[in-house]
């Protein structure tokens, strides 16, 4: 598909708890900053009476140039992805997705922006001792980008063990040596930890509360 720089750049977002998504507002003014109409949609299966796939092809047949991908989707959207980059491939998850001529290719900004994050807020400084709560598509990210990182320990919290505990073996592959561990209480993975990273939709919109009581968050030096 040819396109010219006047054309519109049709893109958007897939996923279930988005319906306060700041996200069009984000990529549409950034269009307008770089002078390239840009319409940014709020794709959300269960309203368009679609599962997943089925949005997904809609996007591509409608000409979107990309997507982004987000709860609870990032891990189901990979087998439908060329991924060139190995350490993106190694996630198992991907939020970003261009629609090139040869196909939809995948790309995770979690992962690179998590770590670009914490170099901004902390240097050199490495993470130490880490309590992870959620092993999911976005859990997956971060601990592979804490590991890029430098961190020492690993403890993970997850309601659903096994999957906990099959990153927890995907780390250890990639790391030897690196402490991983696996819990379903969040408190017992904070004590002593240095960092606290929050990985589960809790504390959006719609799933209020908060992963870790404030009493368990006292020891830890950042978040």
């Amino acid at each position: 598909m040819t396109t010219t720089l006047t054309d519109t750049v049709r893109l958007g977002l897939i996923g279930d708890n988005i319906a306060d998504s700041k996200s069009p507002r984000l990529h549409e003014l950034a269009g307008r900053l770089i002078g390239r109409p840009t319409a940014y949609d709020r794709l959300v299966p269960k309203t368009l009476g679609l599962d997943f796939d089925a949005v997904f092809e809609k996007a591509r047949a409608e000409g979107f140039r990309g997507l982004n991908i987000t709860y609870p989707y990032k891990e189901r959207v990979v087998p439908k992805l060329r991924i060139d980059q190995p350490q993106v491939a190694r996630l198992g998850a991907c939020n970003t997705v261009v629609f090139e001529a040869d196909g939809p290719r995948g790309y995770n900004t979690d992962w690179s922006g998590f770590k670009a994050a914490y170099r901004h807020a902390f240097g050199d400084a490495a993470p130490g001792a880490v309590c992870m709560i959620g092993a999911g598509g976005v859990g997956k990210a971060v601990a592979f980008g804490l590991v890029d990182l430098g961190m020492t320990e690993l403890r993970l919290v997850e309601r659903d063990l096994p999957k906990a505990e099959a990153l927890a073996e995907a780390l250890r592959a990639a790391v030897p040596g690196l402490a991983v561990s696996c819990t379903t209480d969040a408190a017992e993975g904070a004590k002593g930890a240095s960092g606290l990273v929050n990985c589960t939709p809790v504390g959006m919109v719609g799933y209020g509360g908060t992963p870790l009581p404030r009493e368990n968050m006292a020891g830890g030096t950042w978040a």
